[in-house]
């Protein structure tokens, strides 16, 4: 008997993720990335081409799948709009110029990148409406090829040609990843947010490719490299609940 009771009594205790089940399972989820910057394998060290940092905004739903004592499993599908970002710098002697030479510009794809992420949190109560909780997580994306090249001049006459091509997307649709966040649970009367802070470190290359340069006054007259960008990145999210109403 005393078993049964002490069983009973443990079974009515609040498990440390029990709030989760006053608010709706879907959250709306919005986070700001720094995706690091590419490695660049140069041909002419004179010629400063980078692929640079850049920030990007992602957006989705993420859903609460199951919960048990202080661990919360859940996952979701976010939408990841693709971007490169150039870098390019000639000395004055190369374009004829008076001046050194630098540019950068950003390259939209047309189609997002989808991810699906798998998520296990550890949830701590900090108080009735502050929870600290830290998740490691893998995700696996799907989107096309940044297809084809592009072309643009720069400089005095006749402008320095820039080509470069993303070379390599068409063998693989797949990028899979393993981030590490951490954060809080912030409940409110009508809502509860979310907080996040996340590094993510991919397991195959984003995007990789090559570039050309041409129309030097120096002597070569081009110049040649390659690039690749991991897809590792830095990020700052925020998911939000609605409570469901009392009956």
């Amino acid at each position: 008997m005393l078993i049964v009771v002490f069983y009973t009594n443990i079974q009515a205790q609040e498990r440390p993720t029990d709030f989760l089940k006053d608010y709706f399972l879907v959250g709306a989820f919005g986070q700001f990335t720094n995706n690091l910057k590419g490695d660049v394998v140069k041909e002419d060290p004179t010629v400063n081409y980078d692929v640079t940092s850049y920030i990007s905004a992602q957006f989705g739903v993420v859903v609460n799948v199951y919960q048990t004592q202080h661990f919360n499993f859940k996952t979701g599908v976010i939408v990841k709009p693709k971007k490169e970002r150039e870098e390019f710098n000639f000395t004055k002697e190369q374009t004829g110029s008076e001046f050194e030479y630098s540019y950068w510009t950003e390259l939209s794809g047309d189609d997002n990148m989808w991810s699906v992420p798998l998520i296990v949190e550890y949830i701590v109560p900090l108080s009735k409406r502050i929870k600290w909780m830290v998740a490691p997580s893998l995700t696996l994306s799907f989107y096309q090829d940044f297809g084809g090249y592009s072309i643009r001049s720069r400089g005095p006459s006749p402008p320095a040609t820039i080509l470069t091509f993303n070379d390599d997307r068409s063998k693989q649709w797949f990028h899979t990843s393993a981030e590490i966040s951490t954060g809080f649970y912030f409940l409110f009367k009508h809502f509860m947010l979310q907080p996040e802070f996340r590094y993510s470190k991919s397991f195959n290359t984003l995007k990789s490719g090559s570039y050309v340069t041409e129309n030097y006054k120096t002597d070569p007259s081009s110049s040649t490299g390659t690039f690749t960008q991991s897809g590792d990145y830095w990020g700052v999210s925020l998911t939000v609940y609605i409570k469901k109403k009392r009956k």
